[in-house]
């Protein structure tokens, strides 16, 4: 097997080599003119045609290229009955090369006059031709010549081709396939015909409407009237509007007919959904004229076969709310608010769980399962939008009274309880905090729910959506409180995380009435602590200390140091016992989770007053620090560990600041050890947070100074690791690196421009963008386009007013002398490597580079350079030209935008003419 595949892609490599040869185009010929081949080398044949018409017409001397559209059209003809495949590659072919032969005048005409006797064969051309009309980068032309030629094709024949489609379809008659190429063709000229005058054509408009009845051209009719539809949205022709608008909504009754084929059922809700989002500001000013289409919407959102189809009006429903919740549309509001009341019980329809108990596999797959829980999150969107409209408490009272109904019914299922109580948590960002009359009646139901785990986990939730409600209604918060804190008590995984998830939000919103519950919530923590049962995640032991920091951080000045270390102090004994302890992986996984515990405090509990010289809480970090140093050289050489002491030091240092102060040296020596040591890269991301908060203005030069040797000395250990190390291993390492370069750059420009660890690192840059991971490249890109753009007039930061001479002449300088080198690596890196998401910072630095170049003629220098290192014979000399001369008047007009497209624009044809594979088995 593997030595089949091996053999396959051996021959379409080969393959992929000789379609680009010059000897290609008389094999082509002669495959396609001889009878004896077979259809899959035809097929070849065909598609190499297109391929060569796309990329190598330079290839085909001038005098030649009439010759080549002869055989062409003639390939055409002779295929045009044989295989539609084959026709297709041939009309792409034929496209292409109208569009680059310019010397060809009245192209569509001849082309017309020629296969008019093989009409599937014309359509098919005449459809193919705008849409490879829209893409420029696919040619050799310049932008100009690509919109004379567009409006010479194009523009130039919309009413020739209207009027032969126009002679077609009324000839078609009940032709269905005749009818289906004639609305394909039709729908790639839509965009290029004035809506008024297309809906105008009598023979045009009834052949749409008339091939919504038949099976074959039905999609096609659809399409048409789409696109058609959405052209509608740039005109101001109510009138027309109105007329077009009336024959889609007397489509409704096909709905009804096609209610148990979800295909034409969900084509149908696509056109419907393209008029609603079409008109939805005509609907806003005429809610009358237009209220059955929002009706029809209705009808399909509650579509109960493909969810999927539903999904298709959610954005309508969004935009019709935007408008008609504006002062001057309320008229249209209280028209559509009967409508959006009937779409808050469909949504709530659609979200309940299958048939089934609590704990039974509803879902024949998790996939499925996840399928259906991101709908519902989509359909929670829509309930904010009715609620938005109807209002909180004629939202909120819809699924209230379906829970007081079932509740009061035998044999209660759970789904009946579960999906009404997600739609409220849904809502609760609609519903103003002043809402008196329902939500009370909720907060009084909702802890007095029947026992079941998916009602609990629900109702706990809601609960937690609320608690900004709560804060302004405390006589609500004692029970709440009580029946959150009870869903802990259950070995449910599912209820403890939505009851962490809610305490943390009551915490946080409530923290006030809470204050004087602290010594409670206390008892409850330590139990919590303390608890063996497996169903207490991590994660809900951090949001349940993070919720009781936000409590602790409402404590006055004189308590809130001593609530701290109350809270704190189990879990620094836990810590102190580990410092001891001889590491294992369990040790490790521990002290990573409780230094993460005792982050959270410090990253929550904020200074009282920024101006006074110490804070409480910070001496309490600066108390702790020698445990995190010791657990460090006991347990460092852990991922985990170094990692989660990494985070808390960059927490106490963004936290508390020049409270931490008398910590600094302390840190960078924990930090040059720490990386020297390791090599891992939180320490240089640390390096970076203290470059930022002891770099900027304000802090004392001797503190500055130091900081600076600091840096110096982490860069200095990073390039000795890199002379060690291949840096596709360490792709992460590189990362942060150059995200703390970028720091440096920032506060230590004139240090380190002028240092002599400039060179080094910026060829350390070069090597990094030889990575093919997303994450180095961008933050290595970032690194060089903040340094060469010191070399510029203005300053890359607001703080300085001007960039200090020495510091842009130096920049200038370095760039003079490796310009070349960079505009080499990042063009290969563009054309190569980077991904989609490091395009757009790659082809910023290159602009930056070639427009810091001594001169324009240096600039061209490096960049016809670069086009030397490309693969022999890629770069066609009319490309190279063309390139390199935009690029010469670009810089001498300094038309910097040009620089850029020029660039993209030769990138994006080089790939697709070398890198995209050009033949796909």
């Amino acid at each position: 097997m593997s030595s089949n595949s091996q053999d396959k892609t051996q021959a379409l490599h080969y393959l992929e080599e000789f379609q680009k040869t010059p000897e290609a185009w008389n094999a082509v010929h002669t495959i396609l003119q001889q009878q004896q081949y077979p259809v899959e080398m035809k097929m070849f044949a065909a598609q190499t045609l297109r391929n060569k018409m796309t990329y190598d017409l330079h290839q085909i001397p001038p005098e030649a290229l009439a010759g080549l559209k002869d055989s062409t059209m003639g390939f055409l003809i002779q295929y045009s009955e044989v295989n539609k495949p084959i026709r297709t590659q041939l009309c792409i072919a034929l496209s292409k090369l109208t569009i680059q032969f310019l010397q060809w005048d009245n192209a569509v005409d001849e082309i017309i006059a020629t296969l008019q006797q093989q009409v599937p064969t014309l359509l098919e051309f005449l459809k193919i031709l705008p849409e490879e009309s829209f893409d420029a980068k696919g040619t050799p032309l310049t932008d100009e010549e690509f919109r004379l030629r567009t409006d010479q094709l194009i523009v130039a024949n919309v009413e020739k081709v209207l009027t032969l489609l126009s002679n077609y379809a009324q000839q078609s008659g009940d032709n269905s396939r005749a009818s289906s190429l004639i609305l394909d063709c039709l729908n790639s000229w839509i965009g290029e015909i004035p809506v008024e005058q297309l809906l105008q054509i009598q023979p045009l408009t009834n052949i749409i409407f008339n091939s919504l009845k038949d099976e074959d051209s039905f999609e096609k009719a659809i399409e048409c009237l789409c696109t058609i539809v959405r052209e509608t949205k740039d005109i101001d022709n109510i009138g027309l509007i109105h007329a077009l608008y009336q024959q889609i909504v007397q489509l409704r009754p096909l709905l009804q007919q096609h209610n148990d084929d979800p295909d034409v059922f969900g084509s149908l809700t696509r056109l419907f959904v393209e008029s609603g989002e079409a008109w939805h500001i005509i609907i806003a000013k005429q809610p009358q004229d237009y209220k059955e289409l929002v009706e029809i919407l209705l009808q399909c959102t509650d579509y109960q076969e493909d969810l999927e189809i539903v999904k298709y009006t959610f954005y309508f429903w969004y935009s019709l709310k935007l408008m008609i919740t504006l002062d001057r549309y309320q008229e249209a509001r209280q028209q559509f608010i009967p409508i959006y009341t009937q779409l808050v019980n469909v949504m709530i329809k659609h979200l309940y769980y299958p048939d089934g108990s609590e704990s039974d596999p509803l879902f024949e797959s998790k996939e499925e399962e996840e399928k259906f829980k991101d709908f519902r999150y989509d359909m929670g969107d829509v309930l904010k939008d009715c609620t938005a409209v109807i209002g909180a408490e004629a939202s909120l009272s819809i699924p209230f009274q379906q829970i007081q109904s079932v509740l009061n019914s035998p044999n209660v299922k759970w789904q009946q309880v579960e999906a009404p109580l997600f739609s409220l948590r849904a809502m609760a960002k609609e519903v103003t905090l002043k809402e008196n009359k329902i939500l009370p009646q909720i907060m009084n139901l909702l802890v007095q729910l029947p026992e079941n785990t998916k009602i609990r986990y629900a109702a706990t939730l809601v609960l937690g959506r609320y608690t900004e409600w709560t804060a302004l209604h405390p006589e609500f918060l004692e029970k709440q409180l009580n029946y959150i804190i009870s869903g802990f008590q259950f070995a449910n995984s599912d209820i403890i995380t939505a009851a962490s998830l809610a305490l943390m939000y009551f915490c946080q919103d409530c923290s006030k009435l809470l204050s004087n519950y602290i010594e409670q919530l206390y008892n409850f923590y330590i139990n919590i602590l303390n608890s063996n049962t497996t169903a207490i995640e991590i994660s809900s032991i951090y949001q349940i200390s993070e919720g009781i920091a936000y409590i602790i951080d409402k404590q006055d000045d004189t308590n809130i140091a001593n609530a701290t270390m109350m809270f704190i102090k189990p879990i620094l004994e836990k810590l102190g016992k580990y410092s001891q302890e001889q590491g294992t992986e369990q040790i490790y996984d521990a002290v990573a989770q409780e230094i993460e515990i005792v982050r959270l405090y410090f990253e929550v509990i904020k200074p009282r007053n920024l101006q006074a010289n110490s804070d409480p809480v910070a001496s309490l970090a600066v108390e702790i620090w020698p445990l995190v140093v010791t657990l460090l050289e006991k347990h460092g050489q852990s991922p985990k560990v170094s990692e989660r002491c990494m985070k808390f030091t960059k927490t106490i240092l963004q936290t508390y600041g020049s409270f931490v102060l008398e910590l600094l040296p302390s840190i960078a020596n924990v930090l040059v050890k720490g990386f020297q040591t390791t090599r891992f890269g939180c320490y240089l991301w640390v390096s970076g947070v203290v470059i930022r908060e002891f770099g900027d203005e304000g802090i004392p030069q001797q503190t500055k100074q130091a900081v600076w040797e600091f840096a110096y000395q982490q860069v200095t250990s990073f390039l000795a690791v890199v002379k060690e190390v291949q840096p596709i291993d360490i792709p992460d390492l590189i990362d942060d690196f150059f995200r703390m370069m970028g720091d440096v750059i920032m506060f230590f420009v004139t240090q380190y421009v002028l240092s002599d660890i400039l060179k080094p690192s910026f060829d350390a840059s070069l090597v990094a963008l030889e990575l093919e991971k997303t994450e180095p490249v961008v933050s290595t890109l970032h690194f060089l386009i903040d340094l060469i753009s010191w070399g510029f007039d203005t300053p890359p930061i607001s703080i300085l007013e001007e960039i200090p001479p020495e510091v842009k002449i130096t920049v200038q300088n370095f760039i003079s002398e490796n310009g070349g080198i960079l505009v080499n690596s990042l063009l290969q890196g563009l054309i190569f490597r980077f991904s989609q998401d490091a395009q757009i910072d790659a082809f910023d630095a290159l602009g930056k580079t070639i427009r810091l170049a001594p001169n324009p003629d240096t600039a061209v220098m490096w960049l016809n350079g670069s086009l030397d290192a490309l693969p022999q014979n890629t770069v066609s000399p009319q490309e190279r030209n063309k390139l390199l001369t935009t690029m010469s008047t670009a810089l001498n007009s300094k038309d910097y935008r040009r620089i850029r497209v020029s660039i993209k624009d030769f990138v994006t044809w080089y790939s697709r003419k070398n890198i995209t594979p050009r033949f796909k088995a």
